[in-house]
């Protein structure tokens, strides 16, 4: 972490609660000099480094001590052990609508929750409009904030948050219920603020949002860091550590009992072709496999327009996503599908046999099911990764899914930007309404 200064440091960082069964347990227990109490631990011994002008990302199931770790940061909780070393004005977003009071209106919340933050009143009147402007509120600013929806509530929040313009910016899910063009509208404005040097701190669900705006993140699981680096891998991995493992039975690939599951989630699983020779090297990507084991894939591959095997296709060429599925169960409700993701990790193409024929399949112990999906490769120039597998439909747990199964490269992509995303075969073209009026001009001026 050398090179740049150091915005948030943390060593062994500890939080417990003391968890008492009886209201008069803790007067008890001056009284008596006897524990009365068990302790639960909710932060175990992390260690976290910050550069300035990073964003990093938070990821970790309900429980695993996100929001007590962005509390401790922020100086609003105490933590129980450990050091904490913070460079820098910080603004925090951990709860929607924090310090407002309901009924008050979105104006006077404005005002006290810039109070709050440290601006002086003259500061706060200052930027009030811009605040207003930001959130878009202007037309109920001064009704109550309990009438606002959570929408609402949301970008009254962050517009007052983000008008103190701070060294250090904690986001705890706050963005997460409004509508897409505002978050975009955040987002732009959090990436302004990483180009004045910031530190972000964002916790999200969404792993497209951590791979598409933050440098790195790491996962939080069971009080502890449980991984971290850069965003496109960990948010592979806590799909994984999601969906990767059923309740009884250990990922496919794994002899452990399911008790060992956990360490699976980073595993990485051998892959075979169809006629059980090793994949081309080109086509081997770092991929993880995971799932319940109620059905296997045999084989998968990406085809070209001419039903080769192929790792590099054409921008605007026809291709063809393969795979072959042994069904070792029944599965009453069976999604499979095919999504591709760019270098980021981030999702930029996906689809299932539910969003292209509407419906659920009935597999059977003892089928064999190809699944086979045609398309058009409108993608850009570029390095992508497919990802493809099977599921429950109706709560979503894996059955056998590879992530980052097939590497491939997209090239021929003409008239477009080199970064673009997509390929829509355009063609621009310019005209003049001077040529049309010389026209006219010469021809009366020929009579």
């Amino acid at each position: 972490m050398t090179g740049k200064k150091i915005a948030i440091r943390t060593q062994g960082l500890r939080k417990a609660y003391r968890v008492y069964a009886h209201a008069i347990d803790p007067l008890v227990e001056i009284i008596r000099r006897a524990p009365r109490h068990i302790e639960r631990v909710a932060l175990q011994s992390i260690d976290l480094e910050l550069k300035r002008g990073e964003i990093v990302g938070v990821l970790g199931r309900n429980g695993a001590g996100k929001s007590t770790l962005l509390k401790i940061i922020a100086g609003t909780l105490e933590r129980s052990s450990g050091d904490l070393e913070v460079n820098g004005r910080i603004t925090a977003i951990l709860e929607l609508g924090t310090g407002f009071h309901p009924d008050y209106t979105g104006r006077e919340n404005i005002f006290m929750g810039g109070l709050c933050l440290g601006m002086s009143k003259a500061e706060i009147q200052s930027k009030l409009d811009t605040i207003i402007d930001f959130s878009e509120l202007r037309d109920v600013i001064d009704q109550p904030f309990k009438t606002y929806s959570t929408g609402m509530q949301a970008r009254l929040t962050f517009a007052t948050a983000i008008s103190v313009e701070p060294d250090i910016l904690i986001v705890d899910e706050a963005l997460s219920v409004g509508d897409a063009r505002f978050q975009m509208k955040c987002f732009g404005w959090i990436q302004r603020l990483k180009r004045r040097n910031a530190t972000i701190l964002l916790v999200s669900h969404d792993t497209n949002t951590i791979t598409t705006f933050c440098d790195r993140a790491l996962i939080l699981e069971g009080g502890r860091v449980f991984a971290e680096g850069e965003a496109g891998p960990i948010s592979v991995i806590y799909h994984n550590l999601l969906f990767g493992k059923s309740e009884t039975t250990a990922p496919i690939g794994s002899e452990e009992a399911p008790s060992q599951g956990l360490e699976n989630a980073i595993s990485q699983v051998a892959v075979d072709n169809v006629d059980g020779s090793e994949q081309p090297a080109a086509e081997v990507a770092p991929k993880v496999r995971y799932g319940s084991g109620e059905a296997r894939l045999l084989d998968w591959g990406l085809f070209d327009e001419h039903g080769r095997r192929a790792t590099l296709l054409h921008s605007g060429g026809n291709c063809r996503f393969s795979m072959r599925l042994r069904c070792d169960m029944d599965i009453p409700a069976l999604s499979c599908g095919f999504a591709i993701k760019d270098r980021r990790g981030t999702v930029v193409w996906g689809a299932t046999n539910l969003t292209s024929q509407g419906v659920a399949w009935e597999a059977r112990a003892g089928d064999v099911l190809t699944i086979a999906c045609d398309c058009k490769m409108w993608l850009a120039a570029g390095d992508f990764f497919l990802t493809l597998g099977a599921a429950h439909l109706h709560d979503g747990k894996k059955i056998d899914f590879v992530e980052d199964a097939i590497q491939f490269r997209v090239v021929g992509a003409k008239g477009a930007f080199t970064t673009s995303l997509v390929n829509l075969e355009s063609e621009l073209a310019i005209s003049s309404e001077r040529e049309d009026v010389d026209r006219i001009s010469g021809a009366a001026g020929g009579c």
